[in-house]
């Protein structure tokens, strides 16, 4: 198993880096057409039972029911919609649910898990006035716009019967998947990773002592035997960044361009440069420059509304240099490839 995790910054902006990171493994051995991400947030499944009208006391047993005979199934497939036939019986006499449960539990199934925009769309104005949820769809909103921004064209869907894969995922989970067969046949899909927040986790694990409260988490899981050839000595050809050198893009101003930061550190990924962004929607100057120091960044790439706008340049400070330049953005890989390739030292760079 291959972890990735990414301790405190905004929930939905971290949930989508680290289905970012996933992705760009899972691209390299699947094709991207096939690969499904599925959806829930704890508050928002919570706030569908409450709809359904599933008793507190037997939601985690319908959970775990829905989970082993439905939920294995994509939603709105063939498939899924087959199995209703075979689990309303058991859902009425071994749950003991009435015929109005699972008849909304039906149509929970129906309207709320599928293509995430549709759904999206059709929870608000259903549950919109649950605070809690409406909170949670707010984030899954954002999340989804994260996503777009760094052009993830996989399927997206949001699965309100889904069940989080550990105990200790809170708010935003996921799981990732590849369609095997035809889409004329009935497919099935192959669990890649699994991930989401697990700040309970954290709390429990936290030292009391400390004044401070526990930082959020977020992470993935990922099945690497799923990945890896018959022959693990081969080579997978995945890149390694060997430099150690790390650029962290800012904003100064413009409420944060949090789109603007997403689009140029994704650039400088795939010119393999290490980039790393404050993710938070509007961080100050003051909370960038700590990143940075806690960090141990010494390289920092500002970007301004009026620079975008007016001029197209970014400005590159190098804190321990004490330098800085105005570089065209289009030129900005090939001048960060190239300072670093010189650890920054020569000094004709600035010029």
């Amino acid at each position: 198993r291959g972890d990735f995790d990414i301790i405190g910054g905004s929930s939905p902006i971290t949930h989508a880096e680290v289905i970012k990171v996933a992705l760009d493994l899972v691209r390299r051995f699947y094709n991207s057409k096939a690969i499904v991400i599925r959806l829930n947030h704890s508050k928002l499944a919570e706030a569908v039972c409450s709809w359904a009208g599933v008793p507190q006391e037997r939601r985690q047993n319908v959970a775990e029911f829905l989970s082993s005979t439905l939920v294995q199934y994509c939603p709105n497939k063939a498939d899924r919609k087959s199995q209703w036939s075979l689990i309303r019986g058991q859902l009425l006499q071994d749950l003991r649910l009435s015929e109005e449960v699972v008849e909304k539990l039906h149509k929970a199934d129906q309207r709320f898990c599928g293509s995430a925009d549709l759904v999206l769309a059709r929870l608000r104005g259903t549950l919109f006035y649950d605070k809690s949820a409406c909170k949670a769809l707010d984030d899954l909103s954002t999340f989804l716009k994260c996503l777009r921004v760094w052009s993830v064209e996989e399927h997206i869907a949001i699965d309100v019967l889904m069940p989080p894969s550990d105990y200790y995922y809170t708010d935003l989970f996921f799981q990732i998947y590849s369609k095997e067969g035809s889409p004329a046949s009935s497919s099935h899909e192959k669990l890649l990773a699994v991930g989401g927040r697990y700040d309970m986790l954290m709390e429990n694990a936290w030292d009391n002592t400390h004044k401070t409260k526990p930082p959020g988490a977020v992470g993935v899981s990922i099945a690497l035997e799923k990945f890896l050839p018959n022959n693990p000595s081969s080579d997978v050809g995945l890149p390694r960044i060997e430099n150690s050198i790390s650029v962290l893009v800012c904003s100064k101003g413009g409420g944060g361009l949090l789109n603007e930061r997403m689009e140029l550190v994704a650039e400088l990924w795939e010119a393999n440069i290490k980039a790393q962004f404050v993710p938070q929607e509007d961080p100050s100057l003051q909370e960038q420059y700590e990143y940075a120091s806690d960090h141990d960044i010494k390289c920092l790439v500002f970007i301004t509304e009026a620079g975008l706008s007016q001029t197209d340049l970014v400005k590159v400070r190098h804190l321990d240099a004490r330098k800085e330049k105005d570089v065209e953005k289009e030129e900005i890989v090939k001048f960060l490839s190239e300072a670093i390739s010189l650890q920054f030292k020569n000094p004709t760079i600035w010029s």
